[in-house]
């Protein structure tokens, strides 16, 4: 029993969980759990048994790796019944079960602590059922346990949301029976006292048939509005109430077929593919044998809106920051920027108030270029202008140490011309953050012909440490995202002067699965960002054609999006929801009369398909020419870094899925009426 390591301290069985690094729930792993406890039930030393993990950390959870074997219905109900059954082995031990329980306690790792018989927490602990957001319901008997130790309404919250709740929250819940500090946590569960309280044979959180009812049509409601191709908040109300108006055993046998369903759904399996893909993105095989330096200071240089969420984001990792900016107004701002974004985090629970002080005291900022010296990597974050950002690099060069590593955060520009000027553009990448950058997930690291495996392989191991999810990406402009999602934005303007409406264009898309639309989406981003990036994609890519004339027009009349309170739409002060705006009607109408042609109607098929493909098409493009390693990084890039919804599988999944040959077809024919944009295959 490799997985399970067996103690004895006093009268009490400690089954410690050993499957580093975060012992995953497999199926070996449960096969030797249960034989632990069969054998601890069957020494007469034993009176009480502790699962325990470490004072930092229980279990990851079920091994997800086994979906990838899930081919039939059949194989999704085998494994749905043998994690039931293990842990139903669990709850039917004759001596009390108590859970030692530590760190991110989701899904699986719940439910398995949910069938023991008390369960012990450290302060830090958080709980968590998050099979929705892989398009699930749980499988191992999560919507039947939960609502008999916390009821039905705050179990449906949990299970549809998959938000988190801290250690106090479970603990005022019923979740957890104590919460103690890490340091105890063995000893607490050990003198855990009391008889064996059978989660499933619980009824005092459920007793009301009135109530349960109530809180499941409350369920209904808030998921009434959701996508019907993701069926997984239908199927978990569904389970939850089969164990409450039949029997728990019912719940169980429900819980196995409805995971089955879910399963069999293209839209739940591409959840999958998008969730392997965002693990898979940090994998370099040619730099697995190469060593990384040690990050323990970061500066960022420039403090506007990027530049201080790059700043917070290290800082939340617990790095120190030096943040330079010779404008001191700037910096001032930049700082309060961060100040005040923390300060939400707290309020929002987000962040312990007791953390906060710690965090900014990490940061110092400075005017003065001889105060980054000591820093191991410096990220350049100003004004996406090539002079301006040699210029900036060439400072940065002079200021540090031959051994720190020089990062830019471009979003479009050539890492080529950026490093021709630096004497040692073997430490210089690319470390391309989205906006804002404290909050979005990915992280684009871009490998110009001159950097040194060394460099990017503590790029990867920085983007580890401030929890983004890498992308390794060749150097070319535009790299992964701003390359394939700019010239879906041009393509909603191009509709626009055809003779498509602002609100059909975003409607369409948001009915695709994006949470915006192209042109809300800019207005927020900014029109002027819009024209300055596609500058240097149109110089670097001719076939995308120049600038659409609207876009260029909005800029030029200051109508910026919600920034300036115009764009495409109209912002009243403290509104961000889009209204139409006169000014921006005009110049659209002048712009379809231009060539004297007159507006046409365009279906929502038509706008869908010029959008999706145009993506498609750039994608098909970024592969062919080797900027990305594999198609799941582009999948992971769009769906992370631009909405592309999860549940369409990303950009190239959702190709695939089409089946390439009637994409081949599709693009031919867009090709043939609107330009070579949409050409890939000769």
């Amino acid at each position: 029993m490799n997985n399970i390591v067996s103690t004895m301290t006093d009268d009490v069985c400690v089954l410690c969980l050993n499957a580093p690094p975060v012992n995953t729930l497999s199926l070996d792993l449960l096969a030797d759990l249960r034989a632990a406890i069969r054998d601890a039930n069957a020494d007469a030393r034993v009176h009480r048994i502790v699962i325990a993990g470490t004072q930092e950390h229980f279990s990851a959870g079920a091994d997800v790796a086994m979906f990838r074997d899930i081919k039939t219905a059949e194989d999704a109900i085998r494994i749905s019944r043998v994690f039931q059954e293990a842990f139903r082995e669990i709850e039917d031990s004759s001596k009390p079960v108590t859970a030692a329980l530590a760190g991110k306690m989701m899904g699986g790792a719940l439910e398995l602590a949910m069938a023991c018989h008390h369960r012990v927490c450290t302060r830090g602990t958080v709980f968590s059922m998050p099979e929705v957001n892989l398009g699930i319901n749980p499988g191992a008997g999560g919507t039947q346990r939960l609502p008999r130790l916390i009821g039905v309404e705050a179990a449906l919250k949990m299970l549809l949301t998959g938000h988190p709740i801290n250690a106090g929250e479970a603990l005022k819940m019923g979740l957890v029976d104590a919460v103690c500090d890490a340091a105890n946590l063995e000893t607490s569960a050990q003198a855990c006292a009391g008889a064996r309280r059978n989660t499933r044979e619980r009824t005092d959180k459920i007793a009301d048939p009135v109530v349960n009812e109530a809180a499941i049509m409350m369920a209904h409601k808030r998921v009434a509005a959701g996508r019907p191709e993701l069926i997984a908040p239908f199927v978990i109300i569904e389970a939850v109430r089969t164990g409450l108006v039949e029997s728990f055993d019912a719940g169980l046998r429900a819980e196995q077929e409805l995971f089955a369903r879910c399963m069999d759904t293209l839209a739940t399996r591409n959840k999958i593919h998008v969730f392997f893909a965002t693990r898979e993105t940090a994998k370099a095989p040619d730099l697995e044998k190469t060593s990384s330096r040690r990050v323990s200071c970061v500066a960022v240089i420039g403090m506007g809106s990027m530049g201080a969420g790059i700043a917070q984001a290290v800082l939340q990792a617990g790095l120190p920051v030096i943040a330079l900016d010779e404008n001191a107004a700037a910096l001032q701002k930049g700082e309060q920027r961060i100040r005040e974004s923390l300060e939400k985090r707290v309020a929002q629970g987000k962040l312990s108030p007791g953390l906060l002080g710690g965090i900014l005291g990490m940061l110092s900022t400075t005017s003065d270029w001889s105060k980054i010296g000591n820093a191991d990597l410096v990220i350049e974050a100003v004004f996406e202008d090539v002079a301006v950002k040699r210029a900036v690099l060439a400072n940065v060069e002079r200021a540090v140490s031959d051994d720190a590593i020089i990062a830019s955060n471009t979003s479009t520009i050539s890492f080529d011309t950026l490093a021709k000027d630096l004497r040692r553009p073997g430490r210089f990448v690319g470390l391309h953050f989205f906006n804002p950058a404290h909050a979005m997930p990915l992280l684009e690291i871009i490998r110009h012909a001159a950097a040194a495996p060394e460099t990017v392989a503590t790029a990867l191991r920085f983007a580890k440490i401030i929890r983004k999810t890498p992308v390794l990406v060749r150097n070319r402009e535009g790299f992964i995202v701003n390359r394939i999602f700019l010239p879906y934005v041009n393509e909603a303007f191009l509709l626009l002067e055809e003779g498509a409406e602002p609100e059909a264009i975003d409607r369409a898309m948001v009915a695709f699965g994006f949470p915006m639309g192209p042109l809300t989406l800019i207005d927020m981003a900014g029109n002027d960002i819009l024209v300055h990036c596609d500058t240097v994609l149109t110089q670097a890519f001719p076939h995308h054609g120049p600038t659409p004339p609207i876009v260029a027009e909005l800029v030029a009349r200051h109508m910026l999006g919600q920034k300036t309170g115009a764009g495409v739409y109209l912002y009243e002060k403290g509104n961000p929801k889009p209204l139409p705006n006169p000014v921006a009607q005009e110049i659209i109408a002048a712009a379809r009369h231009r060539d004297g042609k007159s507006p046409r109607v365009i279906s929502a098929d038509e706008i869908t398909q010029r959008l999706v493909l145009r993506m498609v098409a750039e994608a098909l493009r970024v592969m062919e020419e080797g900027i990305a390693q594999r198609e799941s990084d582009v999948d992971a890039a769009m769906a992370l870094g631009t909405g592309f919804p999860d549940w369409r599988g990303g950009v190239l999944k959702y190709a695939r899925d089409m089946g390439f040959d009637e994409v081949k077809q599709q693009l031919q024919q867009l090709a043939k009426g609107f330009g070579e944009r949409f050409s890939v295959w000769k």
